[in-house]
C-alpha cells in the first residue's frame, strides 16, 4: 500500500483517496475505459467534488502514474543501504511493489503499451532518479575494464516486463491455464528467478558480441526510385 497520511490537511487527504481509487479504475480500464464517474462513486462523493480536485481525467491519471513511479522510487532508492547485492535487492523490492500493488502494476503495464502515454514533468523526476540509482548498481556490479553494453533503461525494461505481466495477467492466466501466479509458492519462484536473472543480465550481454555492420553497395548512379522501376517486370 502507498505510504499513508496522518499529518495532511483534508484537502490532501481527499487527493490522495482518489489518486488511490484512481489506481485501481484506470488499472481495470485503462486511460480511455477508466471513468471519472466510478472513481467518484467508489469514493463515495459526486463527479464534481473529484472535478474539484482534478480537472480532468487526464491530471488524474497524470497523477495516479505519478504517485506509482514516486513509490518505486522510494522503494529502490532504499536499496542503496542494503548490504546485499543491490541488483538483487531491487530486484527483490520490484516483486514486492507488484504483490503489494497489483492495481498499480496493472496501470504501468499499460502505460507501457499505450500508444501516448500520459506523462508530466514530476512523474519524468522521479523516474529518472530512478534510473540513475539503476544505473549506479549495474556499474558497481559490472566489470569496470569491460565495454558497457546494458543501461539502466533496458535493464529495467526487462526486469518490469517480466513481473508485470506475471501480475497483470493474473485472472486471465488462472482462468485459462490454471496458473494462480499470486500465490505464494509462484511469487517466492518468482523471486528466485528475477534475482537470478539480475545476476545473468549484466554479465550475458557484456558476453554479447554485437553484429558486424552491413556492408555499403556501391553506388550504381541509379536513384531509389529508378533502381525499384529497374525490377518492375514489363506489361
Amino acid at each position: 500500500m502507498p505510504p499513508d497520511l496522518p499529518s495532511a490537511r483534508p484537502g490532501e487527504r481527499r487527493r490522495a483517496e482518489l489518486v488511490r481509487i484512481a489506481i485501481d479504475v484506470f488499472g481495470e480500464a485503462g486511460f480511455a475505459g477508466g471513468r471519472i464517474d466510478e472513481i467518484a462513486r467508489r469514493a463515495g462523493i459526486r463527479r464534481p467534488s473529484v472535478l474539484y480536485h482534478f480537472p480532468d481525467k487526464a491530471s488524474l491519471y497524470s497523477a495516479s502514474i505519478t504517485s506509482v513511479v514516486r513509490d518505486i522510487t522510494r522503494r529502490v532508492l532504499a536499496t542503496e543501504e542494503a548490504p546485499t547485492e543491490r541488483l538483487e535487492a531491487i530486484a527483490d523490492v520490484w516483486v514486492d511493489f507488484v504483490i503489494d500493488r497489483p492495481s498499480a502494476a496493472r496501470l504501468l503495464l499499460r502505460q507501457m503499451i499505450d500508444a501516448e502515454p500520459v506523462t508530466d514533468a514530476e512523474s519524468d523526476t522521479h523516474l529518472r532518479a530512478l534510473l540513475a540509482s539503476i544505473q549506479a548498481a549495474i556499474d558497481d556490479h559490472a566489470d569496470p575494464s569491460a565495454p558497457k553494453t546494458i543501461d539502466a533503461s533496458e535493464f529495467s525494461l526487462i526486469l518490469s516486463s517480466t513481473s508485470l505481466v506475471w501480475v497483470a495477467t493474473h485472472s486471465a492466466v488462472e482462468g485459462t491455464l490454471g496458473l494462480d501466479t499470486l500465490a505464494p509458492h509462484f511469487v517466492q519462484r518468482h523471486r528466485r528467478m528475477l534475482c537470478a536473472l539480475t545476476r545473468q543480465l549484466v554479465v550475458a550481454t557484456s558476453e554479447a558480441t554485437e553484429p558486424d555492420p552491413p556492408k555499403a553497395r556501391p553506388f550504381s548512379g541509379e536513384t531509389p526510385v529508378q533502381r525499384s522501376r529497374s525490377f518492375q517486370r514489363p506489361r
